[in-house]
């Protein structure tokens, strides 16, 4: 894959939790010229859910995870799909004239990375290509955060795009995200179903060790659930009662 897709985008970045002894050489046996990294304490490990080992994570150019699974088991359909919009040079290769745009991307300022790249695009191709990915990557955050709210999930919606919005400062889509949340906390309904999932993800968020702290959260959500009017925020309070339940039945008093 490495060496078939470079060219077109695909970077390669193994993570592995051994150490650099059984590391190094494996991969100077094997002749790997890809990325690799140490996953200390297997930590990305459990964060991504990865419970089989080898295993491949997909991740599009816009960010996304789209296909995880065994490495051998990945459809080209779906690669070569990923690529749409991948640069030729990876962000960790950005150097010289392009050390500036990688630092205020890694730093969320997308409205600086971008007029920076765009100066460069003057000088250098590089310059098009991270522009033109820096614009997709706004573009699939902001349809996002509406799909999220169109669905339901106000709570993703509003946190995502106020966070956003920050990063899209100075930018025409700027006006896009302050728009989507000042229409959830300039609407009765939408705030009232705001707070409601908020205090849902707090107890989400909230340890259980023990069955009178499940029997607390449960008690707070069934609380909720009975001044709720909204179908989805109504399936996320019954799913997260249940899990609670199931919690409870595990652990002692």
């Amino acid at each position: 894959m490495h060496e078939e897709y470079e060219s077109q985008g695909l970077s390669i970045v193994a993570l592995t939790n051994e150490g650099e002894d059984k590391t190094v050489p494996w991969i100077k046996s094997q002749g790997a010229e890809y990325a690799y990294a140490y996953d200390r304490g297997a930590k990305m490990q459990r964060a991504l859910g990865v419970r089989g080992i080898p295993n491949a994570i997909l991740v599009d150019a816009t960010g996304k995870i789209i296909w995880q699974g065994f490495p051998t088991t990945l459809p080209v359909d779906v690669l070569k799909d990923a690529l749409k919009g991948a640069i030729s040079t990876p962000v960790y290769e950005w150097t010289g004239t392009a050390k500036g745009i990688k630092s205020s991307f890694l730093k969320g300022d997308y409205g600086k990375a971008l007029k920076a790249a765009d100066i460069l695009a003057e000088k250098e191709d590089l310059g098009k290509e991270i522009g033109d990915l820096l614009r997709g990557i706004i573009s699939t955050r902001i349809e996002k955060i509406e799909s999220q709210l169109e669905a339901g999930d106000v709570f993703a919606a509003y946190s995502s795009a106020k966070a956003f919005a920050k990063k899209v400062k100075g930018l025409p889509e700027a006006a896009a995200v302050k728009a989507i949340v000042k229409s959830i906390s300039g609407d009765k309904v939408l705030k009232k179903i705001l707070s409601t999932q908020e205090k849902l993800s707090e107890i989400k968020a909230t340890e259980h060790p023990k069955r009178k702290d499940c029997e607390k959260s449960i008690d707070k959500l069934e609380k909720l659930l009975k001044s709720n009017k909204d179908p989805y925020t109504e399936e996320q309070l019954r799913a997260q009662i249940k899990a609670l339940k199931n919690m409870r039945r595990k652990l002692r008093s």
